[in-house]
Order: structure tokens, then C-alpha cells, then sequence
């Protein structure tokens, strides 16, 4: 993996982690208020304010970028 592609995955990673985070909340009507993050939950809103987990969102991140990872290798392998 060069530099270059491990900083589109990793970006693409922060990314999807924040839509993740996104429809989650949509999903499960906690838009407003209450838990959201998939796979963990890292954010916690309450109104028109929150607090978010820095260690859970790293391990969204860290888990997106593995997917993301995996369909990259079987793409290029596919490709």
C-alpha cells in the first residue's frame, strides 16, 4: 500500500464513519437526542448539542478503514 492510498482510505474511513454516525441516528429516531455510531457507539446527543467518545469514534475509524481496506484489495484483485 503505498502513501497515497493509505491516506484516501483513511479519509475515506473518517468519512464513512460520520455517515455511519449519521444514519444511525436516522434509524433509530435518536436525531435529536440519545446514542449514536455504528459499530460503537461514540456520540451522545442531547437538543442541539453533544459530546462524542474519542476513543469509540477512533475505533470507528479504525474499523471503517478495515473495510474500506478489504473491498480495496478484493477491487484491485477483481480489477
Amino acid at each position: 500500500m503505498t502513501k497515497k492510498s493509505f491516506i484516501v482510505v483513511l479519509i475515506l474511513g473518517v468519512i464513512a464513519s460520520y455517515v455511519a454516525d449519521f444514519i444511525d441516528a436516522i434509524a433509530n429516531n435518536t436525531l435529536i437526542g440519545g446514542r449514536t455510531g455504528f459499530p460503537f457507539r461514540d456520540s451522545l446527543s442531547s437538543g442541539f448539542g453533544g459530546t462524542i467518545n474519542n476513543y469509540m469514534f477512533a475505533l470507528n475509524i479504525l474499523f471503517w478503514f478495515i473495510v474500506i481496506f478489504i473491498i480495496w484489495k478484493i477491487l484491485q484483485k477483481v480489477f
